[in-house]
């Protein structure tokens, strides 16, 4: 019994003492323990949601298994540190969740959208606007200009 104790406090310390790091590490273009694979930004007047689905490296996979996934938020405060107002709804080992509070501005009938970075490089993002188009772009780090009308 002593030595499956003295076992799982390695690896914790492990996780903790190289893990830490590499999560706090800035990273000009792309966090490098973490792929974004698509993220889904949904646009509801001045508001949006934001959908994430990511993969994480073996030992990033460890590390959120061990210490839980809610360890991932400082990667995404850094990943919208642009954006003014967000929440994070839900964090998931291979998921996340955000609102995005005025993102865009009304200008009469119209929302406009200024370009943000997100931070890290995103394989596919998908944008999708109040009226139900979209549209999608492939290997960018940020969202496009752009201006669409409510409800």
């Amino acid at each position: 019994m002593k030595s499956i104790i003295l076992a799982i406090f390695i690896i914790l310390l492990s996780c903790a003492t190289f893990g830490y790091p590499a999560f706090a590490q800035p990273v000009d273009n792309k966090h490098q323990y973490i792929d974004i694979e698509q993220m889904v930004i949904e646009f509801d007047d001045n508001d949006a949601q934001a959908r994430i689905n990511y993969e994480l490296d073996l030992f990033a996979q460890m590390y959120v298994f061990v210490l839980g996934s809610r360890n991932l938020e400082p990667t995404f405060d850094d990943m919208f540190s642009e954006f003014e107002d967000f929440r994070i709804v839900e964090i998931g080992k291979n998921h996340a969740s955000l609102m995005l509070s005025n993102v865009s501005r009304q200008s009469s009938e119209y929302y406009l959208h200024d370009s943000r970075n997100l931070g890290t490089n995103v394989d596919r993002l998908i944008i999708i606007y109040p009226e139900g188009t979209s549209k999608i772009l492939e290997k960018t780090n940020s969202t496009p200009n752009t201006f669409y009308t409510g409800k």
